[in-house]
């Protein structure tokens, strides 16, 4: 039977395994997991185990399973929104902003799967009793980021004038979301999935 730490030894361990270092693992790991298997089947018994870590450890930087499941999701939308407004600080002809900008989100999701399929799984097909999160103002937040981007287009007069940005925004993320849903069933995008997106988008 393990024994169970005292509060030094715990201690200890934290400092010694660089913090930052060992709450990237739990996360990770609690990602992996909830994806895997879902809010109420995953246990916290099973993070430590697979995070190399005791449960003092992962109670020194999450109150409990809920604290630690919204972290999960609230780090994997944190990524995404920096990834549209790297985007959108980039220079360039508007199309090649976002076939960047697609190609970029693809790229994350290739090196992500398990975080993209925790997002998916927790918006889509939550448990009963899992932690609530506010995933229209994330939405809300990356459409009006996008109209924010086609309106510099506008601007530059690369984009008609008359074209309804908001509807615009939601095409486009439309778009994506479509292919990332295909991704989730086991068909991967072409290599090129930007540019036929975007060209789509605009001829």
């Amino acid at each position: 039977m393990m024994r169970t730490p005292t509060v030094n030894e715990t201690t200890h361990e934290v400092r010694e395994s660089h913090p930052t270092d060992l709450k990237s693992r739990i996360l990770q790991e609690a990602t992996k997991l909830f994806a895997e298997r879902g809010y109420n089947a995953a246990s916290v018994r099973e993070v430590v185990e697979a995070a190399g870590c005791t449960k003092p450890a992962l109670y020194y930087y999450f109150e409990g399973k809920d604290a630690l499941f919204v972290e999960a999701i609230r780090r994997a939308t944190t990524e995404m929104t920096d990834l549209i407004e790297g985007t959108m600080a980039s220079q360039g002809a508007i199309r090649d902003q976002l076939i960047a900008g697609i190609e970029s989100f693809m790229g994350y999701l290739d090196a992500n799967q398990m975080t993209m399929r925790l997002l998916m799984r927790a918006e889509l097909q939550p448990d009963d009793g899992q932690p609530p999160f506010d995933f229209d103002s994330v939405r809300a937040r990356h459409t009006q980021m996008i109209t924010t981007m086609l309106q510099s287009g506008v601007d530059r007069g690369e984009i008609r004038a008359d074209v309804d940005l908001d509807d615009a925004a939601h095409a486009l993320a439309g778009m994506v979301d479509q292919r990332l849903r295909l991704w989730l069933v086991g068909i991967a995008p072409p290599p090129d999935v930007g540019r036929r997106i975007v060209r789509i988008f605009f001829d």
